[in-house]
């Protein structure tokens, strides 16, 4: 689980995100990202991706995998990670190289890890 204290929580914390971010698309998820001062990370899963027990488990993927990953990249800047349809058949190795990815194509990663 992530930190309450890197989670994105309020509404307008999302909007400017969306506003104001570069977007990149995978085949799992899509993400938004934008420098901040903190960094700070916010998953959706809409019901276009299935029901209650598959949005869950598609937030649950996303999750595990920002986690492992947040020692590779830089600070201070927001993301958000909005699960795919496909992501419901996905294992967690897929997704984290989905993210892997995202983070590369974004600039948030540093290179040498």
């Amino acid at each position: 689980m992530l930190k309450k204290d890197l989670r994105l929580n309020k509404a307008g914390q999302y909007k400017f995100v969306f506003r104001a971010g570069r977007s990149c698309v995978t085949r799992y998820l899509a993400a938004y990202v934008v420098k901040q001062e903190t960094t700070k990370i916010g998953f959706i899963a809409s019901k276009k991706t299935g029901n209650a027990v598959r949005r869950n488990r598609a937030k649950r993927l996303m999750r595990e995998a920002a986690r492992r990953l947040l020692p590779r990249v830089k600070d201070n800047f927001h993301m958000i990670l909005i699960a795919r349809k496909p992501i419901v058949k996905a294992s967690s190795d897929e997704v984290e190289q989905s993210v892997l990815y995202v983070l590369r194509k974004t600039g948030v990663r540093h290179e040498r890890q």
